[in-house]
């Protein structure tokens, strides 16, 4: 983003983003999670890093292990993630860096307003993966969507957290410099460049003949803001798992369980729509149960 901002306000975005970074807690000093950059990393010092995760931000930990298990165990079948280790094996080091950051940024205020905000954010993480899966993108787009979509309203967010810590900050002043304030972040964390561009979404972007990266993570947010504007929450309709195991995954239950690991289920409605097959297996037990009789 090439605007210009004046010397005052530069001053008042630098000082948001230091207020916000003296206030945050991610468990370890920041710096030391760029081992999770390293292909060549050892399992010890992952291990080391995550049992001081664990240490000194309990909540990050645990839920940096119910996200890995509830939602991407049903992807291999290494079987049940058992540590940190595990955890950055089946989701990748990205993924846990930035899952890191939004955590500790989420957990800085619990209002209903903050916890609005940390649930939008995940429905466009968690829609933009399930739309980029349903195209049938390579895992590392999918990463790409599924992170920039958690990342896309960085800026809106951390301006609202810091007003929400007694800064006076006009709406006008966020909406116009968002952007930027994200976008300095994600310089100062090392963050892949790419996610620059998924907190600079003005227009639907399209490749050849598809939706771009980008423009994925716009589908999602409009689907998100959508839902929340009409509902005060993210309403969808969707097969759910039974009982029986007829049914064992499906996209309402994976974001039912990413809502949950996030503490935010007050904004989700999941409007369970059975599948064929599950239709026909209750009505044959129906017919069955009136045979017995």
């Amino acid at each position: 983003m090439n605007t210009v901002v004046p010397e005052e306000d530069l001053k008042t975005i630098k000082f948001v983003e230091e207020k916000i970074f003296s206030s945050i807690k991610f468990g370890s000093d920041w710096s030391e999670l760029a081992i999770l950059d390293d292909v060549n990393a050892s399992k010890r010092d992952i291990q080391q890093l995550g049992a001081k995760i664990a240490l000194h931000n309990t909540e990050i930990a645990a839920t940096i292990l119910e996200i890995a298990h509830s939602i991407y165990f049903g992807y291999s079948h290494q079987g049940e993630v058992r540590d940190f280790f595990d955890a950055v094996l089946r989701m990748g080091g990205d993924r846990i860096k930035i899952l890191i950051f939004s955590l500790a940024l989420f957990s800085l205020g619990k209002s209903p307003a903050a916890r609005q905000r940390a649930a939008k954010s995940a429905a466009i993480c968690v829609l933009g993966r399930i739309i980029a899966e349903q195209m049938s993108l390579c895992d590392e787009e999918v990463r790409k969507i599924e992170t920039g979509g958690l990342l896309s309203q960085l800026g809106r967010n951390i301006f609202m957290k810091a007003r929400e810590l007694g800064m006076d900050l006009s709406d006008e002043f966020i909406q116009k410099y968002e952007v930027n304030l994200a976008t300095t972040v994600i310089e100062r964390l090392e963050l892949d460049p790419f996610l620059k561009r998924a907190v600079d979404m003005s227009i639907m972007e399209f490749d050849e003949d598809s939706l771009s990266l980008v423009g994925t993570i716009k589908l999602a947010e409009a689907l998100t803001e959508d839902s929340f504007k009409k509902y005060g929450k993210l309403v969808l309709r969707s097969p759910m798992p039974d009982q029986t195991n007829i049914v064992v995954k499906t996209p309402g239950d994976d974001i039912r369980k990413l809502f949950a690991a996030l503490g935010v289920e007050e904004y989700l409605e999941v409007r369970e729509s059975p599948t064929q097959r599950q239709r026909e297996a209750l009505e044959k037990r129906e017919k069955t149960t009136v045979a017995k009789r």
